[in-house]
């Protein structure tokens, strides 16, 4: 059971329960300002609901160390003190360490572990190119550390806040889990007040559309968001608005230019299908963390057993997977159609040809089977 152990504030000056103090250290605000150089515009290294900069501390031994400075806005305590309590207590190679905090009057600040976001590494064209298949064991890192947050405490830990800023890579490129300010525990989480809205990385109505519905919040919807991750990183572009020049258009045309041809086809498929899994427009439809943990393990073995034998050729994908924005900020996708030429003859005799899109057999009785529950064609597989 995790523990609300922040002290108030006293005439005295502020107190802190023994638990805090032991699991992290308290800085007073000189300290982080001295880190920061003042939070110095230079040391900024993102900007969303909070400000990051990067800080330097001091070992024992004299020597510097870096670190990650999170500063709140003085109006989002409650976001503060989430983020100290719930760190403090989680102890999971993914999730990021906590270092110490400040708790001044004026100041809400956490102090954490140094590292660059998952985003950083993607959208700068001047960085080294993150090779597909360390995309993949990143995908698998972050959903390891999402399925401990589900289903290996006591009580679920709904994160709220998954995209590719709040996933963090170290300098082994080794992904951890952060920004827990909105995160809830309970596995079904009833929304009393508005709903969150933020621009952060894009996410216009991200926390509004997605996370709330009808006053609900379930773990399913952190699978919503690490499945716009997982696109992501593929397409090496945000997902939140849709791009418009993915509007409508295959995402195999679309992958990021530093890795198109090195992703394996059969690794691809598995990809995909666990990647628009995530994102389907029902809750209950979407897989458990623990099952897109293992999908993209397959993924990536599939990519290793096959890469083994390739000597500097590149990859061809002959699948299609079209995904259309939807209204309220959701998607829908159709995988692998088919174009089919029909001849035919009009009221006039005069022969017609018609093109359309057709899944191939024996996908195709399921497919029709869904559209007619759904109204809608979601998926196919062309062999």
């Amino acid at each position: 059971m995790f523990l609300k152990c922040f002290g108030e504030s006293s005439s005295s000056g502020r107190q802190y329960p023994t638990v805090i103090e032991e699991l992290c250290r308290h800085f007073s605000l000189a300290d982080i300002q001295k880190s920061t150089n003042n939070f110095d515009h230079k040391r900024l290294i993102a900007r969303g609901w909070v400000k990051v900069y990067k800080g330097c501390l001091q070992h024992i031994d004299g020597s510097d160390y870096a670190v990650t400075v999170r500063r709140f806005n003085v109006e989002d305590i409650e976001m503060f003190k989430r983020e100290v309590e719930l760190l403090c207590q989680l102890h999971h190679p993914n999730c990021v360490s906590i270092v110490g905090f400040c708790n001044h009057k004026k100041e809400k600040i956490t102090v954490h572990e140094y590292n660059r976001s998952l985003l950083y590494y993607l959208l700068d064209e001047v960085r080294e190119t993150l090779p597909w298949k360390k995309r993949i064991e990143i995908c698998i890192g972050a959903a390891r550390g999402l399925h401990y947050l589900h289903a290996g405490l006591k009580r679920t830990i709904i994160h709220r806040s998954i995209n590719s800023a709040s996933i963090l890579l170290d300098d082994n490129m080794h992904p951890k889990l952060s920004s827990f300010g909105l995160s809830i525990m309970g596995a079904h989480f009833k929304e009393k007040s508005k709903p969150i809205q933020t621009d952060l990385v894009g996410l216009v109505h991200y926390l509004s559309l997605e996370y709330i519905k009808d006053g609900i919040v379930t773990h399913k919807c952190d699978v919503y968001a690490f499945g716009i991750v997982l696109l992501e990183v593929v397409t090496g572009v945000r997902f939140f608005p849709i791009p418009k020049e993915l509007m409508g258009k295959c995402v195999e045309e679309n992958i990021d230019p530093k890795i198109k041809g090195k992703i394996a086809p059969e690794c691809w498929q598995v990809f995909i299908d666990i990647a628009l899994r995530c994102i389907e427009d029902e809750p209950d439809e979407r897989p458990e963390m623990g099952e897109v943990e293992m999908e993209l393990e397959l993924a990536l073995l599939l990519h290793e057993q096959v890469d083994v034998t390739n000597i500097d050729s590149d990859y061809t994908l002959f699948s299609k997977t079209i995904i259309i924005p939807k209204s309220e900020g959701n998607f829908q996708y159709v995988i692998g159609l088919t174009e089919q030429e029909t001849v035919c003859s009009d009221k006039e005799g005069k022969v017609v040809r018609q093109k359309s899109h057709v899944a191939s057999y024996p996908q195709a009785e399921a497919i029709v089977k869904r559209q007619r529950r759904e109204n809608i064609l979601w998926k196919d597989l062309v062999q």
